[in-house]
């Protein structure tokens, strides 16, 4: 079976690619007028100091995002080419200091394919993560506890007293936490200081920033990775094996983004995404059988409900035919595909006409396969 990258990389070509997470949408005037300034940029980012730059783009786009007491200024923010690094540093130093994971199920399956090679990983239920019961986990051996909040593909997330108590839990039992944030931007109701709830729980932590969900520039990104005081050595030491620097005009222009995001830029996103989701449920009510299954998320993606699996893969096979790609969410249930079957992801940062044509083809779709059958 593909996983669900190598299914993104089949989609990238198509002329309606719903498929991957990142954004696609048209750049907004004021995002433009950034990209005009690209010879700039990459002029004074070489004679600026690094450091100054470095500091200067993780402040402004943590601040952006809600997070003013990221530990920028103690030198516990690190800067990486993406999450996905970010994630495989993640996986080495847990490695090096013997840890078990229990991971948030379902969430993107890349996330336990990278850890999975390091070290040991079992699921951990969304619910359980509210309530913060980990009795479960701690029996079964894990020593981390990792949560994508908000989740992809369901878009729940922690909210302030969650993340108090599963914080709390974690330092109760001695248990490392690990948060990737990388849809934070999305969605106001996780912008609250996770780090002032970190730090008051005196709980150790890793936390995955992410910029590559958020601004439409050619994959042009970065990856942060923020701990707590005790790891920042053992981070540190392992972050040095994979690689040297960031890019600097890539830190100049984050910061950019990041201060044009303050000034409404994402405000305009959060409403692009905003106004798509309800474009998909528009036009889901017209087709009986077809379902938005988390009508509360504000994800740049979102899951619809087809029935049964076989249904879901005619589904999927048909929108390919129509040059049309989706995700099917078996894999987001790494541990159990079969609790994602019958349902598929659709990404929502893209223009809106470009989601209006997939969504009448997936109308076609539908339409033309015999709903119900085996």
């Amino acid at each position: 079976m593909l996983n669900l990258t190598e299914l993104e990389q089949r989609a990238l070509d198509t002329p309606i690619n719903l498929a991957d997470g990142h954004p696609r949408q048209e750049l907004t005037d004021s995002q433009l007028k950034v990209v005009y300034r690209f010879p700039e940029l990459f002029e004074t980012a070489q004679v600026e100091s690094f450091r100054e730059l470095e500091r200067s783009a993780q402040t402004e786009f943590l601040h952006a995002l809600g997070q003013r007491t990221a530990p920028v200024a103690d030198e516990r923010v690190f800067s990486v080419y993406s999450s996905s690094v970010a994630t495989m540093v993640v996986g080495n130093v847990l490695a090096d200091l013997g840890h078990e994971v229990a991971l948030v199920h379902p969430t993107f399956d890349n996330l336990h394919d990278i850890l999975v090679r390091k070290v040991r990983v079992r699921p951990l239920s969304e619910a359980d993560c509210a309530t913060a019961d980990l009795s479960g986990a701690v029996a079964a051996g894990a020593t981390c506890v990792f949560v994508t909040t908000p989740n992809n593909p369901t878009g729940w997330f922690l909210d302030r007293d969650a993340l108090a108590r599963l914080a709390a839990a974690c330092a109760h039992h001695g248990l490392l936490l690990c948060l990737d944030v990388s849809f934070r931007g999305f969605d106001t109701r996780a912008q609250f200081d996770n780090y002032e709830v970190l730090e008051a729980a005196g709980v150790s932590y890793v936390v995955i920033e992410d910029t590559g969900k958020l601004w439409p520039v050619s994959e042009l990104k970065l990856g942060f990775l923020a701990v707590s005081a005790d790891l920042r050595h053992a981070v540190d030491h392992v972050l040095s094996e994979v690689l040297l620097t960031v890019s600097p005009f890539v830190l100049r222009l984050v910061e950019l983004l990041a201060l044009d995001a303050v000034d409404g830029g994402f405000e305009r996103l959060r409403g692009l995404v905003a106004e798509n989701r309800r474009l998909v449920t528009t036009a889901l009510h017209s087709l009986d059988g077809i379902d938005l299954v988390d009508p509360d998320a504000r994800v740049s993606v979102c899951r619809i409900g087809v029935g049964s699996a076989a249904e879901a893969e005619r589904v999927r096979a048909g929108l390919v035919d129509r040059a049309v790609h989706v995700l099917p969410c078996d894999q987001f249930h790494w541990a159990r595909p079969g609790e994602g079957a019958g349902q598929l992801r659709l990404a929502l940062a893209r223009d809106r006409d470009l989601l209006a044509d997939g969504l009448r083809r997936l109308a076609e779709v539908w339409r033309a396969v015999p709903t119900g059958s085996t």
